[in-house]
């Protein structure tokens, strides 16, 4: 038999039986319709968890060690040494030191251009890094500087694109001000400073003059609540003001793929060194919550579709008891067993796919809508996703492809009891 006319045959057995066919793709589609939305829903959540913790996968963050055991035995001070040391591991493509500068920096105007957004009379004290410029320099538009200016000019900085999204959902709302534009339009923007000046009581330095910070880009490589300008500004101003060297506060390594992580962390850890993993623990526990949750949640699914594809091969059971006359003529016109279990398993594909699509579609429709209400009701924090759920177009195959299989498996059964039927005893 042609798969057209098997298929044509299928879908006129359908219509003879509507009811039970109707119930059948009820159920198919209720299993499908829970897949689809706690896949969707996991989806969506694990993306906001990246949103909130965006550490990247092949970074290690090396600090210096609790406890020295000297020059020895390892560990101690972060210096050029250690850092040519670091960069030689095995599996270890460029290492970028940072240094926290000990200046005071303060900002007692607002940015040029957005000096309406500035409380009036307000200080802020800015808590600065230096960074090698090889840290930021993928983040960075065409043809921006990240080099020491010197004297006079206005240096070059980098924030944190979260640090941007927590002012404009916490800070500003607070302060009832203006939320700044997004990060691109903001590149280029100066903002006045007073080098050496502190807000805390006897540590304002002796010297302090006016200088500008111009921002140059803005990167999730940058600590969210730190400013980083280029590490020779850092050095020029430690330098200025006398303060000793104390080495780097931390270098940041890359590995060459993200498996070569954990080696690369033990060998630093060999060398006297700690490893600094607190951003990426956190986003690893909750990934881990989100991904047990979801797949607990799609268990749940899959056995709701198991159900329906049991009540399909009850109700294909009955279908074949009562079409055993139907059946019999079939073959006695020429019709295999093969097609006869062929027709029975394609009767059940297409209730299965037809739910499946069915329950992808209602699965959509309830995300959509749950996200209207979630949005609305939800406070506006910082790093809320525009959507709690994702669906992709795979997502759709995926409940229409599993529901189609369930009830193929499920009619495996009926269709093998179809084609036994012995067409000479049934017609006599």
């Amino acid at each position: 038999m042609r798969r057209g006319a098997l298929l044509r045959l299928a879908v006129l057995n359908l219509r003879a039986d509507r009811r039970g066919a109707l119930l059948n793709g009820v159920a198919v589609s209720a299993g499908a319709a829970a897949l689809c939305f706690f896949l969707s829903l996991g989806l969506g959540t694990g993306a906001a968890v990246r949103q909130m913790f965006p550490g990247e996968a092949r970074l290690v963050e090396v600090v210096p060690g609790a406890v020295s055991l000297g020059p020895v035995l390892g560990g101690g001070t972060l210096d050029d040494a250690a850092v040519r040391r670091l960069r030689e591991l095995p599996g270890v493509t460029a290492a970028w030191p940072r240094m926290s500068l000990r200046v005071p920096v303060a900002a007692t105007r607002g940015p040029e251009g957005l000096a309406l957004n500035y409380p009036p009379g307000f200080t802020l004290q800015i808590p600065v890094v230096g960074v090698d410029p090889g840290l930021v320099a993928g983040d960075l538009p065409p043809g921006a500087s990240f080099a020491d200016p010197g004297d006079g000019g206005p240096i070059p900085v980098v924030i944190s694109s979260r640090l941007l999204e927590a002012y404009n959902r916490t800070i500003a709302p607070a302060w009832n001000v203006r939320r700044l534009p997004p990060g691109p339009a903001l590149v280029g923007l100066q903002l006045p400073v007073r080098i050496g000046y502190s807000i805390v009581p006897l540590k304002t330095e002796d010297r302090v003059y006016d200088a500008r910070l111009r921002l140059a880009g803005l990167s999730d490589r940058v600590p969210t609540f730190m400013l980083a300008m280029p590490l020779d500004t850092v050095r020029r101003l430690h330098r200025e003001y006398g303060k000793p060297d104390l080495g780097y506060t931390g270098v940041s390594l890359l590995a060459a793929r993200p498996d070569d992580v954990p080696a690369v962390a033990a060998a630093v850890r060999r060398m006297g060194y700690a490893v600094d993993e607190s951003d990426r623990s956190v986003a690893e526990r909750a990934g881990a919550v989100v991904a047990v949750a979801t797949a607990a949640l799609a268990l749940l699914a899959l056995l709701m579709i198991a159900v329906a594809a049991l009540a399909i091969a009850q109700s294909l059971f009955a279908s074949v008891r009562a079409r055993a006359r139907e059946i019999a003529v079939l073959q006695a016109v020429g019709a295999t067993r093969a097609d006869v279990r062929s027709l029975v398993l394609a009767e059940a594909a297409l209730l299965g796919l037809g739910g499946g699509l069915a329950g992808a579609a209602l699965a959509r429709g309830a995300s959509a809508g749950l996200d209207r209400v979630a949005l609305r009701l939800l406070p506006d924090f910082p790093f809320r996703p525009p959507s709690f759920f994702l669906f992709p177009a795979w997502l759709w195959a995926a409940g229409a492809g599993v529901a189609a299989l369930a009830a193929v498996l499920g009619a495996l059964a009926p269709a093998a009891a179809a084609s036994r039927v012995d067409p000479a005893r049934t017609i006599a």
